[in-house]
């Protein structure tokens, strides 16, 4: 990782991402129950959820400097895709919105039924 990056306030999962932690996880969940258990594992947390778009499938979160933007792509059934969007507002955030994602994530693999990291899966 460059130098720049320990200076960056805004993270977003993508398959093709360099570090790990910053890939999408895909759960074999359905998406009111991946949904709900979200909900309540940022609840937990900390996080208070400030809207819900079920259209879109986004939800967004707060904590203190820190704004999360959860989207669930149903990829079919029982196949979600979960990606994260974060925005912190540190002066010197070190990569604290990285190690949010990573501790999020490592949350939900927990509760929902991890199928693969995104880039692994193989067709």
């Amino acid at each position: 990782m460059a130098l720049s990056e320990f200076f960056l306030n805004n993270f977003e999962t993508s398959d093709n991402a360099l570090d790990q932690r910053l890939k999408p996880h895909y759960y074999n969940n359905d998406y009111h129950t991946t949904q709900h258990l979200i909900t309540s594992c940022l609840n937990q947390v900390g996080f208070k959820m400030i809207n819900v778009d079920n259209y879109y499938h986004e939800m967004l979160f707060e904590y203190k400097r820190i704004r999360v933007i959860v989207i669930l792509n149903e990829m079919s059934l029982y196949d979600i895709r979960v990606d994260m969007k974060i925005n912190a507002k540190y002066v010197l955030p070190l990569k604290r919105p990285i190690k949010i994602i990573a501790k999020l994530y490592e949350i939900l693999d927990r509760k929902l039924t991890l199928k693969y990291l995104g880039g692994e899966r193989n067709e």
